[in-house]
């Protein structure tokens, strides 16, 4: 007979295992499919063992820039796949930490891939085998994959993804990469520090083109000081076999080098899932889900990157606790997506939430907007860090932020405090009326507040 359980979760990312947990938490039994490690492609390909590298790249920043600290070093080599290894050590040791999770709660793990059968059961195929499970409910997060331009196929050698750019222990010589969003900009940031030649593409017209357009000003100023070469408005039109290892043809030219990063984004993991036997809609790629992450099937639900944007981890972890809740029979609080933190973890480091001041100008709002620069931050200075601003954008006749975007160090970790406020509906003034330790870099964020409403102290 077939296994039964409360609920089969079909993946093991951030929305999956949340999902997995929090069900367990609520007293259901629970069973998790994976077909690669628990954790998915955050903790072992994705957001984990790339910070972990961007960590290399600081330290290796850090180390060049010793004589500004009163330090003298000798002759100094940084190696590349040591710094591999080290990610994928970091990786590992967070998938064992799911695992551990897993066990706690009491959740089954089965190493395999989940197909749908019928509503209410997955056939799980795996190298030991098949069999079929039963369930009151399904949660589906499968993520995503890296997608690639048209007529283009990454071998993982010459063309590469995010996933080839944490395995490859050599460091090539030249590197074009093609798209300056988040992924981009960070592998830009660490191929840089470790004396790559690397040349950014982007189709439109900044680099990190959902940021508020001062960021973005900022951040392509900064790569371009460090000898990042960075062409924006610029479509490719093939990649192709020659030179050192490709050649990227632009309308402007071709270029050659030795390795190409494709990161043009993600697209849903659908196929293969068994969406159409059991009649789960899509819209535009992903899955359509309501505010309790269930598809148009009742009784299945979705979660993650395959229930659309914005694909990234947090936002996945929050639906598979909705998810979860819902099944449940609770009533989950519903998702903010407007309050979803936005976060790119390159020197520096940038975040915001909510609308860009243009955005928000486009819909018609009348602003205050008030902007403080990390130069004139005592903490910052005391850091060697100044480089980078606060940004607040606020609407005149109520004090509402309406949107916030950092750029500088530690830019990810001062965000939440201005995502608690929007949660709270706090204004400018409940901010102001805030005391902030001092000396903190977090003081950026109450002068930016002050700046908006013409109080500011420091500039």
């Amino acid at each position: 007979m077939a296994r039964s359980f409360d609920i089969v979760v079909v993946g093991s990312g951030p929305g999956g295992y949340v999902a997995a947990i929090r069900a367990a938490q609520l007293g259901l039994s629970v069973a998790a499919i994976e077909d690669d490690r628990p954790g998915g492609v955050c903790l072992n390909w994705g957001c984990i063992p790339t910070k972990a590298l961007l960590r290399n790249a600081e330290v290796v920043h850090l180390v060049q820039r010793a004589g500004d600290f009163g330090i003298t070093v000798g002759s100094v080599s940084a190696d590349y796949g040591q710094a591999i290894t080290r990610s994928r050590g970091v990786a590992d040791r967070m998938a064992k930490g799911v695992e551990f999770l897993f066990k706690k709660n009491k959740i089954t793990l089965l190493p395999g891939t989940g197909t749908l059968t019928s509503k209410t059961s997955v056939e799980v195929k795996g190298a030991a085998g098949g069999e079929t499970l039963q369930a009151r409910a399904i949660i589906l997060a499968t993520g995503s994959a890296p997608r690639s331009l048209p007529g283009v196929s990454i071998d993982e050698k010459v063309v590469i993804s995010s996933n080839g750019a944490v395995r490859n222990e050599t460091r090539p010589a030249s590197i074009v990469i093609i798209g300056a969003g988040a992924v981009g900009m960070e592998f830009a940031d660490v191929y840089a520090a470790y004396g790559t030649q690397v040349t950014v593409l982007e189709a439109l017209d900044r680099v990190l083109p959902v940021e508020d357009a001062d960021a973005s000003t900022l951040v392509a100023r900064l790569f371009g000081r460090r000898g990042i070469t960075i062409k924006t408005g610029v479509k490719v039109s093939a990649v192709t076999p020659g030179g050192p290892g490709a050649i990227v043809e632009t309308a402007d030219g071709k270029l050659e080098t030795e390795q190409v990063l494709m990161a043009v984004g993600r697209a849903a993991r659908t196929a293969g899932v068994g969406l159409e036997a059991v009649g789960v809609q899509l819209e535009r790629g992903f899955v359509k889900v309501s505010p309790t992450m269930e598809t148009s099937v009742k009784g299945i639900y979705a979660v993650g990157d395959m229930a659309g944007a914005p694909l990234l981890a947090h936002k996945a972890m929050a639906e598979g606790v909705i998810a979860a809740e819902a099944i449940a029979g609770r009533t989950p609080h519903p998702l903010d997506y407007g309050n979803v933190p936005s976060c790119t973890y390159c020197r520096p480091q940038v975040a915001s939430l909510g609308l860009s001041e243009a955005r928000a100008r486009e819909k018609g709002r009348e602003l205050m907007v008030g902007k403080f620069p990390f130069t004139a931050n005592g903490k910052a200075v005391a850091l060697g860090e100044t480089d980078g601003f606060v940004k607040v954008v606020a609407d005149k006749a109520t004090g509402e932020i309406v949107g916030v975007h950092i750029v500088g160090a530690e830019a990810t970790e001062m965000i939440h405090e201005f995502a608690v406020g929007r949660t709270l509906e706090a204004t400018l003034e409940e901010i102001m009326h805030t005391i902030h330790a001092h000396p903190t870099l977090s003081e950026a964020a109450l002068e930016a507040t002050l700046a908006a409403l013409g109080q500011a102290i420091h500039i």
